[in-house]
């Protein structure tokens, strides 16, 4: 297997991962309430993390395709957890520049259109709002 990654456990409830291409890598926590450091992000929220980044990529790619500017948008994104289960995630997403009603429909149309989102279970809710200049 041509692994992406390489995930290892360091002791203390702390991972390190690597992305094997480039060699950069980072660490994953439990939260404090479960006895973690807080250090670093726990599972859910780099999960989170992931799914605004997918949702960006593909408003990204959208821009490029249509001939906007996409630089400067960003996602604040918050995994929700209840009874150790991961039920919700939340994003809250900022258009810090005017966009006509064409170009935000291309925007929402694209953020529905992420793959790592679309893949994860209905059983977690995803929330979104926007924040859109003009």
């Amino acid at each position: 297997m041509n692994a992406t990654s390489i995930t290892t456990h360091l002791g203390d409830v702390r991972c390190q991962s690597i992305f094997t291409p480039s060699k950069e890598e980072f660490f994953t926590d439990i939260e404090t309430a479960a006895g973690g450091k807080g250090e670093y992000p726990c599972p859910a929220d780099m999960l989170a993390a992931t799914v605004a980044s997918c949702m960006l990529s593909m408003m990204a790619w959208t821009g490029k395709k249509h001939g906007f500017d996409t630089r400067g948008i960003s996602i604040a994104a918050q995994a929700e957890e209840k009874g150790g289960k991961l039920t919700a995630l939340h994003f809250h997403i900022t258009v810090p520049q005017n966009v006509d009603g064409g170009t935000r429909l291309h925007l929402e149309a694209a953020v529905k259109h992420c793959p790592v989102g679309n893949a994860l279970s209905s059983s977690i809710e995803k929330h979104i709002t926007w924040d859109v200049a003009g």
